[in-house]
């Protein structure tokens, strides 16, 4: 009984969050495609970076702390990026 309730809650979320980003301000849409862009080019780029030192080259001359600055600091901008198209559509809507 309970299983039917949490998919049903988790039915209902899900749907409502599809009909919200659907209605999204197109500038909102565009910053969410930015960010994920981003957000993807600088994970791949910490993947080479972490390949290249694993295979035994030194870019960066051995600075392992610069793929968790990668990381840490694009997701930061990701998260940004979202809050700020919500944020974006909330203003224009009114």
């Amino acid at each position: 009984m309970n299983e039917k309730n949490t998919t049903s809650r988790f039915r209902n979320l899900v749907n409502s969050t599809i009909r919200k980003f659907t209605e999204l301000n197109v500038h909102s849409k565009l910053m969410l495609k930015i960010g994920t862009i981003v957000f993807l080019a600088f994970l791949l780029l910490a993947l080479f970076i972490t390949v290249s030192f694993m295979a035994g080259f030194s870019f960066f001359g051995g600075q392992i702390k610069i793929i968790e600055w990668i990381v840490i600091y694009s997701f930061r901008f990701w998260v940004m990026l979202i809050f700020g198209s919500l944020i974006l559509d909330i203003l224009i809507k009114r």
